[in-house]
């Protein structure tokens, strides 16, 4: 088992009660599998946070954040966390001039 810590910004911050937590995952895991044990925690569903129904990211309304670099949510199923990893949930923040 591996532990990250995963950092919860605005509506995640809400869902989970807290700003951040630490979990243990499989070693290798993916983001989706850190999802979805989340998602156990938080008894919601995340994933529709991050993937439309349609299959289709949804960045416009939602992002990950691993050691500092946003994550493709077309790879979430792809991308393997390590040990020590530092994930952030956040919502996407749309600016304007």
């Amino acid at each position: 088992m591996s532990e990250v810590e995963v950092e919860l910004v605005g509506r995640f911050r809400e869902i989970f009660n807290r700003r951040s937590m630490k979990i243990n995952v499989k070693s290798g895991a993916s983001l989706m599998e850190v999802l979805e044990e989340l998602s156990r925690v938080a008894n919601t569903d995340l994933r529709s946070e991050f993937i439309g129904s349609d299959g289709k990211p949804m960045e416009e309304s939602s992002l990950i954040i691993v050691n500092g670099r946003v994550v493709d949510l077309n790879r979430i199923s792809e991308h393997r966390v390590n040990p020590g990893d530092r994930i952030v949930l956040a919502p996407s923040v749309a600016g304007g001039g």
